[in-house]
């Protein structure tokens, strides 16, 4: 008898214990996928909830240099350098969040904000720029990858001249 033609005969009951098994591989396969996927998730929500809290820091720092700035005067002298310390300290957390694919979302000049980038908080009446452009940045918003991670907060531009009936 040749080897080509030769079948193999299982006993019913070790098909049945091997079919069982590989039932029970490719279950816990699935669990095991299930689970990955899970754990990437939680990560993924903890290291955005880091970044969350890191930009927050940085607006504190942000909003503290431009108090500290707009009162350079009164402060003594020995105090003056302080917003160049406390910019230099939130350069440095810009740089370890960029290392981490953390960037700022840059919104382009005289076109419409793109509204799965921005929130907008207001608009004010300008005719020197397009509708719905940028007017200022009240917040940065921040990718992390491709992902949004915090909207940009801005005021944007609404025309006061009629549209055009045509």
């Amino acid at each position: 008898m040749s080897n080509q033609n030769m079948n193999l005969v299982i006993k019913t009951e070790l098909r049945d214990r091997l079919f069982q098994s590989m039932s029970s591989l490719l279950k816990e396969k699935a669990e095991l996928k299930q689970n990955i996927r899970n754990n990437s998730n939680d990560t993924e929500a903890e290291k955005d909830a880091l970044f969350l809290e890191l930009l927050e820091v940085i607006d504190t720092l942000d909003n503290l240099t431009t108090s500290l700035e707009n009162s350079l005067e009164a402060l003594p002298e020995s105090h003056q350098r302080l917003p160049r310390a406390i910019g230099s300290i939130q350069r440095k957390l810009l740089m370890t969040l960029q290392k981490q694919d953390v960037y700022p979302i840059v919104i382009p000049e005289k076109e419409a904000v793109d509204v799965n980038l921005c929130r907008i908080l207001e608009s004010e009446n300008r005719d020197d720029l397009p509708e719905r452009s940028l007017v200022k940045i009240l917040k940065t918003g921040y990718m992390n990858g491709d992902k949004v991670l915090r909207s940009a907060e801005v005021i944007v531009a609404k025309s006061t001249s009629p549209k055009d009936a045509d």
